[in-house]
């Protein structure tokens, strides 16, 4: 088992990063690696792993590279995460990518993961872009390969579809494709959901977490419910009202005519997709929508029929724009 308290360790630990410089392997980072199974690269393709902070306001953000040798590489793929997630479960993705070329840039969230900050609370989504964008400007300075693509699960999405409308994303950065799995904008059963939040939101900082079954395999979600001690066991107040601010900043932002390719699975019950899939349509009108029939929301931890559906359209989509 990997603890919360070995997460802090961890993070105290670790010094500046430098996405470049290959991380020495304390016995707490073996650790780490060993038990979400993140140890990538063989004789034929090796792998360099990098872990360091990054500044973000009050944040401290554990940033990690995955890279693969210069020879065989593509490009970069920034991965950004969703609600309750983090790195360590992000294992199938990260691999998929090293596997096709692409070196992987991912960070921990603000309160989640490795990264500091109050669990599973914000005070804006605009919190999350900053941390994207201290990111970002990291790579840019370290010279990072400059083919870049990057890729959002649910919150992740979000994020980075708040970074394009407030923050202006596509000028500050050369991206290649932007790519987000089921994104986030409003979540299933809104309406009720929002009254039991109005009634409940003046006396209760938060609520317990319902551990969805939001994927097919039923191993990841033992896991997180029972294995994971970075997941959070409570929804924070802060942060529906962080989303809430989100949706009505997305409402008032003009149209955009950037491209988004958008991966959605049809049985996916934790976002109001349908819904969703209209207004970003109606957003970014040449967003492209790439469903994945019965696929549930975490689809980069879905069982492996449903992620092979969802990696080989995310296969088409970057060989796609990157060739």
């Amino acid at each position: 088992m990997f603890s919360k308290e070995d997460a802090s360790r961890l993070r105290e630990s670790l010094g500046a990063m430098q996405l470049q410089t290959p991380a020495p392997r304390s016995e707490l980072l073996q650790k780490y690696c060993n038990f979400y199974g993140l140890n990538f690269g063989s004789a034929l393709q090796p792998v360099t792993h990098s872990i360091g902070y990054l500044a973000s306001g009050k944040f401290k953000i554990v940033c990690q590279h995955f890279q693969v040798p210069l020879a065989q590489q593509r490009g970069t793929t920034f991965l950004v995460h969703g609600y309750f997630d983090h790195v360590g479960i992000y294992s199938h993705v990260i691999g998929r990518c090293l596997r096709s070329g692409f070196s992987v840039v991912i960070f921990d969230l603000p309160g989640h993961g490795l990264s500091s900050g109050v669990e599973a609370s914000i005070g804006s989504f605009r919190q999350y872009v900053a941390a994207l964008l201290a990111c970002l400007q990291l790579a840019q300075q370290q010279q990072v390969d400059g083919l870049w693509t990057i890729i959002g699960q649910s919150t992740g999405g979000a994020i980075i579809i708040d970074a394009l409308l407030e923050e202006q994303l596509a000028t500050r950065f050369n991206f290649a494709a932007y790519v987000l799995l089921a994104p986030l904008l409003r979540s299933n059963s809104w309406y009720r959901s929002k009254l039991l939040f109005q009634i409940t939101r003046w006396f209760l900082q938060s609520t317990r977490r319902k551990f969805a079954r939001n994927s097919h395999d039923p191993e990841f979600l033992n896991f997180l419910q029972h294995n994971d001690a970075l997941q959070s066991r409570v929804l924070q107040r802060d942060w529906v009202l962080a989303m809430v601010d989100y949706q009505g900043r997305f409402a008032r932002s003009p149209l955009s005519n950037q491209t988004l390719h958008i991966i959605q699975g049809s049985g996916d019950g934790t976002v109001d997709w349908k819904y969703n899939l209209r207004q970003f349509l109606a957003k970014f009108p040449r967003a492209k929508i790439y469903m994945i029939a019965d696929a549930g929301h975490h689809l980069v931890n879905e069982a492996q029929p449903y992620r092979e559906r969802v990696f080989a359209a995310l296969d088409e989509i970057i060989a796609g724009a990157t060739n």
